[in-house]
């Protein structure tokens, strides 16, 4: 239980929560938009491929407080349990992103599964080749899953006032950069250095975020009440 790879494996045994289930959400709004864009008849595109990257967003937050109690009580390492979080959502990281470029490149050859769907081939997320799509979902998933996960560390760690502080305090901060950005002027520029930048840059600044959030989750359980 004490490495990795037994965490990892410990983490898998919930086949329902860390792969069954995202799919069973996935396929049930794809089905759900297939559908309406048969009946339609004309060209539609929907955001229901964001469903997968919003559970892996509130598993990020839940696996923490399912998991952290049980595989340090039978003594295993913090840093061994961190270790083995990251090599999980990694490797389900990784073959989810790979499955979701398929679909992806699958949709674009096939005309939108002959209805002109746009559920998974979005426009500029999937505009480059299947790799980079599929390294764009990784590193989106990964991100928003420590996003998550950092956010219940900080539970773990200081309790439900210091979460409710710190939401204060990010609240203060989008306060203040929003006023900064219209007091100078700033909108118009935040939006051509958007525009401007590839997936590859976009998909380099989520991994660096992801990597963030790791290190301030590490940090936070290193000293966390079990």
């Amino acid at each position: 239980m004490s490495k990795p790879f037994g965490i990892v494996k410990t983490y898998l045994t919930d086949k329902w929560s860390w792969v069954a289930l995202p799919w069973v959400i996935l396929f049930s709004s794809f089905s759900i938009n297939l559908l309406l864009a048969g009946s339609i008849g004309d060209e539609m595109t929907t955001g229901g491929l964001a469903s997968i990257f919003i559970y892996t967003f509130v598993l990020g937050i839940i696996s923490l407080s399912q998991t952290f109690p049980f595989i340090i009580g039978f003594g295993a390492r913090r840093k061994d349990y961190f270790a083995g979080t990251a090599a999980t959502i990694s490797i389900v990281g990784a073959c989810s992103s790979v499955a979701l470029a398929v679909l992806a490149w699958i949709e674009r050859q096939s005309d939108g599964w002959g209805v002109h769907l746009h559920f998974f081939s979005l426009p500029y997320f999937s505009d480059g080749s299947t790799p980079m799509t599929a390294l764009f979902f990784f590193g989106a998933m990964t991100n928003l899953f420590f996003a998550g996960f950092v956010i219940s560390s900080i539970h773990r760690k200081f309790g439900r006032n210091g979460l409710f502080l710190f939401f204060a305090l990010i609240g203060l901060a989008l306060t203040a950069t929003f006023y900064l950005l219209s007091y100078y002027e700033g909108w118009q520029m935040l939006g051509d250095w958007l525009d401007g930048g590839t997936l590859l840059q976009l998909t380099g600044t989520l991994l660096a975020i992801t990597f963030v959030y790791g290190a301030a989750s590490y940090a936070l359980l290193r000293r966390a009440t079990v």
